[in-house]
């Protein structure tokens, strides 16, 4: 039995030895298939000039061993071991950069081309408090404030679309939440409300032809601020003196003096009515003037002062309130 056990691992090893190079022959000839490497372009849908990373990746065959060769404009620009990323910089609007990647990965009885084309596109997006009231003549426009409206709008600007020849499909995230019923067809913009709780609200929009011939991407931050409450003088000649914001001390030299709040930002516009003005005069409250963001004050005497104390809120809504005083020496 000893002797025939030996024979039998003599047998085993010799042919052990002699088919050892078919099976290592047979690994060198593995074949990898061209869904086998991925392609991934960094960012997605770069903008003109801007700095663009292709990688490739694997899960069956190692890329950093493998002969990668990298044409672009038939133009090779790479060329080595593992050479796996390029970064360039994309060119201008309305131009493609065509890639072709040649792959030899290691012990592969095959080469891989993989093709890449970059065609940079831009997008605007803009945005507006929808209700934010400004004063005549301010040169900005309405800042958002919490629990108000926002609109964003998005163009693209390429040759395809401002051409009338692009159809172009939206998807808008807020906060890297899908808005699916904002988005589809032609529906190039986006209201929303602003978050209560948060300082910011971060959109974003893509933006893809129907013909595939554009694509691209824009995010932007919306931040939010409170707004503001500012008393101004009315003159009988000159009206609103815009120009001379009062302080939170101001002396009455005249006989009689028409204050005027103005609530920067806050979403009145279309929802006047929903909102409550309460005046105080050291703290007492008193009746509502017949034009509720003017006081007059007439002093019965003059020494002393008057702490004048305004409160323009919306009961239905959080947050939509603002507030000021001012102390008024007579």
């Amino acid at each position: 039995m000893k002797e025939l056990s030996r024979t039998l691992i003599r047998i085993f090893s010799i042919i052990s030895i002699l088919f050892m190079p078919l099976f290592v022959f047979a690994e060198m000839q593995i074949t990898t298939q061209d869904e086998e490497i991925m392609v991934t372009v960094s960012p997605r849908n770069p903008e003109p000039y801007q700095d663009v990373t292709i990688s490739l990746s694997s899960y069956a065959t190692d890329l950093n061993k493998a002969i990668i060769t990298w044409n672009m404009d038939s133009k090779i620009i790479l060329s080595g071991t593992g050479k796996i990323n390029y970064t360039f910089k994309a060119s201008g609007p309305n131009s493609t950069n065509n890639f072709s990647i040649i792959i030899k990965p290691v012990g592969s009885a095959n080469t891989i081309t993989k093709k890449v084309s970059i065609s940079p596109s831009e997008i605007d997006l803009l945005w507006e408090s929808i209700g934010g009231y400004t004063p005549p003549f301010y040169k900005g426009k309405a800042l958002p404030t919490r629990g108000g409206k926002i609109k964003m709008v998005a163009i693209p600007n390429t040759e395809t679309i401002t051409s009338g020849n692009g159809n172009i499909s939206y998807s808008w995230k807020n906060n890297d939440n899908a808005e699916v019923d904002s988005s589809g067809y032609n529906k190039d913009y986006y209201v929303f409300k602003n978050d209560l709780f948060d300082s910011s609200n971060d959109i974003t929009v893509t933006a893809s032809s129907v013909e595939e011939n554009y694509s691209a991407e824009k995010e932007m931050v919306i931040q939010t601020y409170s707004p503001r409450l500012i008393f101004y003088k009315r003159s009988p000649t000159e009206g609103i003196l815009y120009n001379n914001a009062l302080e939170t001390e101001s002396t009455l030299v005249e006989d009689e003096v028409t204050l005027v709040a103005i609530p920067y930002f806050l979403p009145l516009l279309g929802n006047e009515n929903k909102f409550s003005y309460n005046w105080k005069i050291n703290g007492e409250q008193i009746k509502t003037p017949s034009k509720k963001s003017e006081l007059t004050v007439r002093p019965e005497s003059r020494g002393g002062y008057a702490n004048i104390n305004l409160i323009i809120e919306n009961a239905g809504e959080l947050f939509q309130k603002v507030s000021n005083q001012l102390k008024l020496n007579i």
